[in-house]
């Protein structure tokens, strides 16, 4: 029982993970002094272009160089963006940053918008089913270790419990990614 108060909520490891993953994100969006002092601009354009970054990450960037006493050359970076962005805006693109579980931060021009956000949506949507699979399957070795560490008939009745709802959750969940693998090879 002691044991089971220890173990962390599958919410809070949820919200502990995305806290994470932001601060990394973050991390990774600005610019070490050393990295502003000898970077290329046009290349950074470039590279941000061809990964669909927002124009926003330009501001953080420049607020970050500016720390460090350099200021970005902003047309130079435009310019490696703009050629950059028609790559990254390739239909055949969309579901592969969806399937990647990359986020889609509307770059694309308006007349191919709405078809990259729909090709995009298939893929993560299949990428969401795989990784609530395979978060179930990890909760599913979670609950067959205490099934066997259990030591009253109490214990495994309530482990036995949780793994039949989990068993009707993982069938939907199958569903789930059958469906979303179904629309995605639709596209093809």
């Amino acid at each position: 029982m002691a044991s089971e108060m220890l173990t962390p909520s599958p919410r809070w490891l949820r919200t502990a993970a995305v806290l994470f993953l932001l601060a990394m994100l973050q991390a990774c969006a600005t610019m070490s002094a050393s990295e502003c002092r000898t970077a290329s601009w046009r290349d950074v354009g470039l590279r941000d272009g061809l990964a669909g970054e927002p124009l926003g990450l330009l501001d953080r960037r420049t607020r970050a160089c500016a720390e460090a006493g350099v200021a970005v050359n902003v047309p130079l970076y435009l310019e490696g963006r703009n050629q950059g962005l028609p790559d990254y805006c390739r239909l055949d693109n969309a579901a592969r940053q969806g399937l990647a579980g990359k986020t889609y931060h509307g770059v694309c021009a308006p007349g191919i918008d709405a078809e990259f956000r729909r090709r995009h949506q298939l893929g993560l949507d299949v990428y969401r089913a795989r990784a609530e699979l395979y978060s179930q399957d990890q909760r599913r070795r979670t609950l067959e270790d205490r099934l066997a560490d259990a030591r009253t008939d109490e214990e495994r009745r309530r482990w036995r419990d949780e793994l039949r709802d989990l068993d009707y959750s993982q069938r939907r969940a199958r569903d789930r990614l059958r469906d979303a693998e179904w629309a995605l090879d639709r596209l093809r």
